[in-house]
């Protein structure tokens, strides 16, 4: 049976999620997309994809904690400039493109210049925890709520509070660990419940890491794991 291919639409740009960069977790539609691409912006961690698409043109834009190949503001603007080409292009994304990816700053760019742009899914990083640990992250008497937030925030802005839910999984988690670990033991939280801290999901150098709110700054840091980092407390049925 052939796969359906998918058409690269005109005056349109594409999001795409690419999970850990491992060709397994790209949906049938980014494949397709991807295959007909003229250009790929594309995100730290995502190289190993690169030999799959050798007829585009692969331009590294990614960023990470103290090292930004490019500023958003000019990721934002070499997208809209590129799509003004009228070539097809990929803005690709490690993880899902709907969880703390900067997308919608580059939706906007494209819309108010009059450009489309889709949205294709990927596997984002709490399903690759999920995976990865063989186990759901819902329990239907034990976890019943989880909150999903970002452990980095632009500073010039408020952050956010933690909400009342069973579980919370933190995004980017690494550099407010010792924060976050106080603010929900003065909350209420007991030190023993679950924690788990997961580096470079999905990928050969993954690392994970089991134990409990009171445990947990002293064993991430004799783990020495390195962002990207998620963090997962309150996965109590894990």
């Amino acid at each position: 049976m052939n796969l359906p291919q998918y058409s690269f639409e005109e005056k349109t740009a594409y999001l795409i999620g690419a999970g850990s960069g491992d060709i397994r977790h790209l949906t049938i539609e980014a494949h397709s997309i991807l295959s007909q691409a003229d250009l790929i912006l594309y995100d730290m961690y995502l190289e190993a994809l690169n030999p799959y698409y050798p007829q585009a043109v692969w331009e590294s834009v990614g960023k990470k904690k103290g090292f930004h190949v490019k500023k958003q503001s000019e990721i934002n603007e070499l997208l809209l400039a590129e799509v003004k080409t009228g070539k097809k292009v990929v803005r690709l994304k490690a993880g899902d493109v709907s969880f703390f990816a900067r997308s919608s700053e580059e939706i906007q760019i494209l819309k108010e210049n009059g450009f489309a742009c889709k949205l294709i899914m990927g596997i984002s990083s709490p399903q690759l925890l999920s995976q990865a640990l063989g186990e759901s992250l819902t329990h239907r008497e034990l976890t019943r709520s989880i909150s999903y937030s970002s452990g980095y925030w632009d500073k010039t802005i408020q952050k956010v509070n933690l909400p009342d839910t069973d579980a919370h999984v933190i995004f980017m988690g690494l550099g407010e660990l010792e924060k976050t670990v106080s603010n929900l033991l003065q909350s209420g939280k007991s030190e023993e419940t679950s924690f788990i801290a997961a580096s470079n999901l999905g990928r050969q150098n993954q690392k994970i890491v089991k134990a409990t709110l009171g445990s947990a700054v002293q064993a991430v840091k004799d783990a020495n794991l390195q962002s990207p980092t998620l963090i997962a407390i309150g996965l109590n049925h894990i």
